[in-house]
């Protein structure tokens, strides 16, 4: 399932994160790549912020249907 289905409070692992390669890369250097483990921590018009290792980032709603998760 996209991450943009995720509640609030729920951890999901990355099994695949979509997109143009230049945001992938950019996001791989986030640590947003398969097998980490995200908790949602807020969603507000369809953007997240959310907990990747020690760091909280924002995520639009477009990027976010774009990472593919499974539950944790």
């Amino acid at each position: 399932m996209p991450l943009s289905m995720v509640k609030i409070g729920e951890k999901v692992r990355i099994v695949n994160v979509g997109g143009p390669d230049v945001v992938k890369k950019h996001l791989g250097a986030l640590g947003v790549i398969p097998g980490a483990i995200v908790t949602v921590y807020q969603i507000s018009s369809g953007n997240m912020i959310i907990g990747i290792h020690d760091s909280r980032l924002a995520i639009d709603e477009g990027l976010s249907r774009k990472i593919q998760v499974v539950e944790a």
